[in-house]
Order: structure tokens, then sequence, then C-alpha cells
């Protein structure tokens, strides 16, 4: 005997399909459909509606998603049905059938057994059988000659409404069915998310403000620039670098190299600055499907460039006992797409940035072709660094010079950029300070105290990231 609770469960779950179901009509269209269903099925439209996180298409996505991480496969929900022949015989028309059937086209003949009398209905039933078999390989005409004018309304109707769900079913990770999914609201929504990390601003940087890292250079610029500049070198099968991982202490220059990147190819790149807030969402599923989206963009907006800063933070090891479910889901789905861009994704790019390397999981680090340590500035490229930091006012000599190139080892460019701001913002508290009238004597902007109040952390973390190269650098 059913208990309240259960009937009460089940009379909400058929309140909630037909719902859906009652959206799912109006939202693609079928308004008289969808208002017959509301009236028929008495639908209280002014007690309840639909959740915004919630619609019939999105169930189907995410439980598409769970069929494939738990089989491997994507779930078939229709199948095509087979072709069927109805034949009325009778004492009428039974000599004017034999005569319809036996009439094929000349390949067809050609595999037929010679025509036998036909004495009875079972050798009709075995004639058609026979004609059903040569159908499927290829000669169909006998089937047609022997349907009724229903019949073949039937089946074009069945087979529009096919194509009309496989236009909606979830694709098994090709693109061209992706363009099916962003014809869908919430997929065009979370596209409009997607656009808001295309780079638009204009960056006057160039090649020259990047000191040292020139291995690192000539890299990047032989992944992007080198592919515009000279495709035909790329056109028998060799391939330019699609991934390059960057990593090094914070402030080393990593993001500073994907900036001038970015300027230096803004009139001919689509940029994407990919960041946490927008691929990380609260909603189930929704992270996976931001990411599938970005990809698909940017090989829409290719030649293109997807920058992943601190990524880290997104792709942690995944046997973690902390780790939620859908951590796993999403860093899988990332795996899948950064896995098949060597055979989907062409004139796209990927650069990530990482302060922490050791921490990335090895499933994500055989992904990228290329991982560079960023190495900190030496003493020649110190000194370049403090000429351009420096004041412009504030007058300096060689000697001067080779005090804060020794104070500033082990410094990264950012490190050495404060301290140089630490000398500016100096020369801002003395033009504003208000002295007293017979005081005249002022005080001398201190160069080496500005430089040595910098704690340069690539201390602790540079040796780290030499021996980590040394066993997963490329």
């Amino acid at each position: 005997m059913l208990r309240e609770d259960d009937i009460r469960n089940a009379a909400a779950r058929r309140r909630n399909l037909l719902f859906l179901t009652q959206r799912f009509l109006a939202d693609n269209g079928f308004y008289q459909a969808a208002e017959a269903l509301k009236n028929e099925a008495r639908l209280p439209a002014e007690e309840y509606e639909l959740c915004d996180n919630i619609d019939l298409d999105s169930i189907y996505l995410e439980y598409a998603s769970y069929y494939h991480l738990k089989f491997g496969k994507y779930p078939k929900i229709v199948r095509k049905l087979k072709p069927t022949v109805k034949l009325e015989v009778n004492a009428k028309t039974k000599s004017k059938t034999k005569n319809t059937l036996t009439h094929t086209t000349s390949a067809t003949q050609a595999e037929l057994p010679p025509a036998e009398p036909l004495t009875n209905p079972g050798d009709l039933e075995l004639t058609v059988k026979k004609v059903e078999s040569l159908s499927s390989i290829g000669s169909a005409s006998t089937i047609v000659a022997s349907s009724s004018t229903g019949n073949i309304g039937g089946e074009e109707n069945r087979g529009s409404a096919l194509i009309r769900l496989q236009e909606i079913e979830h694709p098994a990770g090709a693109v061209a069915a992706a363009d099916g999914l962003l014809n869908q609201q919430d997929w065009q929504n979370l596209a409009e998310l997607v656009k808001t990390t295309i780079m638009r601003d204009e960056l006057k940087l160039t090649w020259t403000d990047m000191c040292g890292n020139a291995s690192a250079v000539e890299i990047v610029k032989e992944a992007v620039l080198t592919p515009l500049k000279y495709p035909q070198l790329f056109a028998n099968g060799l391939r330019p670098w699609k991934s390059v991982l960057l990593h090094g202490p914070p402030g080393s220059g990593k993001t500073l190299l994907a900036k001038i990147l970015y300027a230096e190819t803004r009139n001919q790149v689509t940029f994407f600055n990919v960041t946490s807030s927008v691929v990380v969402s609260k909603w189930r599923g929704e992270s996976e499907k931001i990411m599938r989206i970005l990809f698909h963009m940017a090989q829409k907006h290719a030649p293109s460039i997807i920058f992943f800063d601190e990524i880290e933070g997104l792709t942690s090891r995944r046997d973690r006992p902390s780790d939620h479910e859908s951590s796993k889901r999403f860093k899988n789905e990332l795996l899948q797409l950064l896995d098949g861009m060597e055979q989907q994704m062409s004139s796209v790019f990927v650069l990530a940035s990482s302060n922490l390397p050791w921490d990335i999981d090895d499933a994500f680090l055989r992904r990228f072709e290329k991982k560079l340590l960023v190495q900190l500035p030496n003493a020649i490229e110190r000194a370049l660094l403090i000429g351009k930091q420096l004041p412009i006012m504030l007058a300096v000599t060689k000697e001067q010079i080779e005090l804060l190139v020794r104070i500033s080892e082990h410094f990264t460019g950012d490190e050495i950029r404060l301290a140089c701001k630490e000398i500016a913002m100096q020369m801002i508290r003395r033009a504003t300070r208000v002295s007293r009238a017979d005081e005249k004597k002022e005080e001398a902007v201190s160069l080496q105290q500005a430089f040595e109040q910098i704690k340069p952390l690539s201390l602790k973390l540079m040796k780290r990231h030499l021996q980590w190269q040394d066993g997963h650098g490329s």
C-alpha cells in the first residue's frame, strides 16, 4: 500500500514534468500545443512557475553528461524505425500485387530469383520479405511502388521528427554539433559570458619591454607569430606549438609576457583572458558547459589565444580526497578539450602561467607541449630595468647603478619596479612637504634604502622551480 508521502511525491513529479514540457513547447515555438497542454493538464500557472536555472533541455544535458562520465558514451534516446510494408491482399487485387512486386529495377532483377506463381498469401509474404532485404541494399523502389500514399507521408513525418531530435541531441565532443547547442537559450547566455573574456584594451607594450627570458619569448613567437607570417611552412602536416606552460616565482614576468603577446597580435588574433570567476559556477554542470563554449568560440574566432593565469587553481591534482565531484567533472572536461586540440582545435594556442607547477595534475602537464621556466633577470637585465623604472628627473651616477644592481640580486622584475617606485614616492614626499621658512636643508633621496627594504620572495621559490624544471620541463 502506498504511503501518503509516496503519493504526494508522485503528484509533485507529474506536476513538475508537465511544467517542464509546457515550457519546452513554448520556448521552441509550439504555442498552441503549450496552451493546449496547459489547459488539458490544468496547470496552476498562478501558483507555480519554473525556476530560472532549470528547464527540460538542461536536465537532458545533465543526464547525458552523467551517462557519459559513467559509461564512457552518450545515451541513445531515440532510434530510427525500420521501414515496414503493409499489403492488403484480396481476390480482386492479388494478381495486381503480384505484378507490382515482380516489376523491379534492372539491378534488382539481376539478384532476384526467377519469379514463381503465387499460390497463397504465405508465398506473397515470403516474396515481400525478399524485396525488403534487397531494398536495404539499395533497391528501395520496389517498396515505394507498393506502398500507399498515407504510408509515404508517415515516413516523411517520422524522418523530419528524427532530424529535429538529432539536432538537439547532446554532441559526442564534435565541434560541428556545438553549433546546435549554441542555439539553445541557456547556452547563448553562457556564450555571452565567455565573450566578456575577450580582451579589447589598447596596451602599448612591445617585445623590448620584456627583459631577458629569450627562450620563452622565442617559443611563444614560434607558436603564434610564425604561423601568421609563414602559413606555408605548416601546410604539410607540421603544426606549431599548441600549448605552453610558463612557471616561475611571482613577479618574474609571466603575465607581462602574455600582455606583450596580446599587444603585438591585437589586430590579428582573438585573445581570451580566462579567470576562475568566469569558468567556475555554482550551478551543477555549468562550468563544463562554459569550458566547451570557450574552446568552441576560440575555434570559431581562430586564430585565437586562450590564456589561463594561475592555472593551478583550476587543474589541481584529482586524487585529493577533499575534491568535490563537480570539480572532478570540470577537470575531466578540460582534459578532454585540451587533448582534442590536435585534431579539432586548429589555429588555437593555449598559454598558461603558474606559480606552483608542482600542484598541477600530471594529466594536465602532459597536455602542455612546452613547459618553460621564466628566469630571474641577470645583472645586465637588472641594470636595464633600473634605468627604465627610475624617475626621469632623478640624476644617478654609474656607481649608484652598479650598487643598485648588486643589491637587487635575486630580485624579480616586479620587485625592481617596486623599489624604483619607492624612490619616486620619496621625491613626491619631499616636494609636497611643508617646511619651515628657516629650514633650507633638503633631504637626499636614499636609493640604497629603497632597494634594501625589498625582501625578495624568489630566495625560497626559485630553487624549487629549478628542480621542477629539471624533472618536468621541456
